[in-house]
């Protein structure tokens, strides 16, 4: 399959915009040398004669931008070396491209050797100032289908606020009003004290302790900085698996108090474990958990917070015990590393992520490191789905970003009420193993009798 860019344009906002300097909060921080995170959205035709107009898109896109006036800024460095956003309106990257394959010969877009052709070429070693903060490409496939491929730096915003901009835009391309204004100042986050309440190793290295140890010294020892690891892009193959609505009223009747997510989590995460065959049943490994802490601050934040607000639970085990236990158990594991994300605990984050010294590389984004842990993301309550634009809604969304050990419980499709996707990232074997449990709904009773 062979993608051709017909046209490459930089978008600037439809009127002049505030020129200031956007503070970033240390939650942001942490992404300026992460790679634009990257979703597609695939479009059946709609028969129309203006399917995808460029123009529509384009004029919609710079109207959209006067409110978001950041996304079209460039990170900067300010006299200390910290990054913000200089909010210049030099605009974001659109490309038009075509490729000479229908949509069906691509199946679910998994493929990690085909994903790159949907997105804009960019040169990382230009350095993340000169880049655009958003990428979009409209490609276009021979049977008059179209793929919109977006690309994020995380800087900007997490996937609530990327969900506020797509809906946005999309709202700008049928003639609506934007209905939900973004908040541009991010100093609700700013940090208030020099000392943390707790240490944060989820920043660091490894640990095996997922529960929050008090700090009792004013010296932050143990916890030196240490690079941000970058995850290998376009790598590991995903694969998108549907589970039904009445196999998660089964699974729910395993453990009734739990929350769908709960329980999805802890079934993911025991058949997980099977599958990688972990040689060492007693070496804990961890599960990592993204929350959005918007509603979890005392007061929450207010409506529109544009920023990155996302903190990271862990839930720890060994596969022993995930083999030992019953399902309930396991989603009790996963309860009580997310109640722990409270208000106190969100502010020592931040306080803890001020630490004075190389703000790009001293802490790492917990959950990126692949097996033996696991890391799964729901995006069931945000839709990524960029709407309706005026040509009917996306066929489905999928991260152009997998590495192994990252899975997705993605929101369901328009015309499917009966199935909630999954995209995980596992290496081929244990994908293979992993397909098998998690339709199973059991664990192999020899699993329970020695190491596999």
């Amino acid at each position: 399959m062979k993608t051709t860019v017909k046209e490459s344009c930089i978008v600037r906002p439809a009127e002049d915009t505030p020129k200031q300097r956007l503070w970033l909060s240390n939650l942001d921080q942490l992404f300026v040398n992460f790679p634009h995170v990257s979703l597609l959205h695939p479009y059946n035709p709609d028969g129309s004669h203006n399917f995808f107009d460029a123009r529509v898109m384009k004029q919609s896109l710079a109207k959209t931008l006067v409110a978001f006036f950041p996304v079209a800024g460039r990170l900067a460095q300010d006299e200390t070396g910290r990054f913000e956003i200089d909010c210049s309106g030099q605009g974001v990257l659109f490309a038009e491209a075509e490729i000479d394959a229908s949509m069906s010969e691509l199946g679910d877009f998994s493929s990690p050797q085909l994903l790159r052709q949907f997105f804009p070429e960019i040169d990382y070693s230009r350095g993340v100032s000169s880049l655009p903060l958003l990428l979009i490409q409209v490609t276009r496939f021979r049977c008059g289908g179209v793929c919109l491929g977006i690309g994020l730096q995380h800087v900007l915003c997490d996937g609530e606020g990327l969900s506020n901009f797509m809906t946005a835009w999309s709202n700008q391309a049928r003639d609506l009003p934007i209905t939900s204004p973004p908040l541009l100042d991010r100093t609700f986050l700013r940090s208030t004290s020099s000392q943390p309440l707790f240490q944060h190793p989820e920043y660091q290295e490894s640990t095996t302790d997922s529960t929050p140890t008090a700090i009792t010294s004013t010296e932050h020892t143990g916890y030196e900085s240490s690079p941000a690891a970058l995850p290998p892009l376009f790598l590991t193959p995903t694969e998108i698996l549907d589970i039904r609505i009445q196999q998660i009223k089964q699974l729910k009747g395993k453990a009734i108090s739990y929350s769908t997510y709960e329980v999805m989590a802890a079934h993911i995460w025991r058949c997980v474990t099977v599958a990688r065959r972990l040689a060492d049943q007693r070496k804990p490994i961890t599960l990592h958990i993204s929350v959005d802490g918007r509603q979890r601050f005392n007061p929450p934040l207010p409506p529109g917070y544009f920023g990155n607000c996302v903190f990271h639970a862990k839930a720890v085990a060994s596969p022993a015990e995930l083999a030992s236990e019953s399902l309930e158990k396991t989603a009790e594991r996963i309860r009580r590393a997310i109640g722990r994300i409270d208000d106190g605990y969100m502010r020592s984050v931040i306080d803890y992520l001020d630490r004075p010294g190389d703000e790009t590389s001293k802490f790492r984004i917990p959950g990126n490191t692949g097996s033996p842990d696991l890391k799964i993301i729901s995006w069931t309550r945000m839709s990524f789905l960029p709407k309706d634009f005026g040509w009917g809604d996306p066929m489905f969304t999928r991260s152009a970003n997998p590495w192994e050990g990252k899975c997705h419980i993605l929101p369901r499709s328009g015309d499917d009420d009966e199935n909630v996707p999954l995209a995980v990232c596992l290496e081929p074997d244990a994908m293979e193993r992993f397909k098998g449990l998690f339709t199973s709904f059991t664990l192999p009773p020899q699993w329970r009798l020695s190491p596999l």
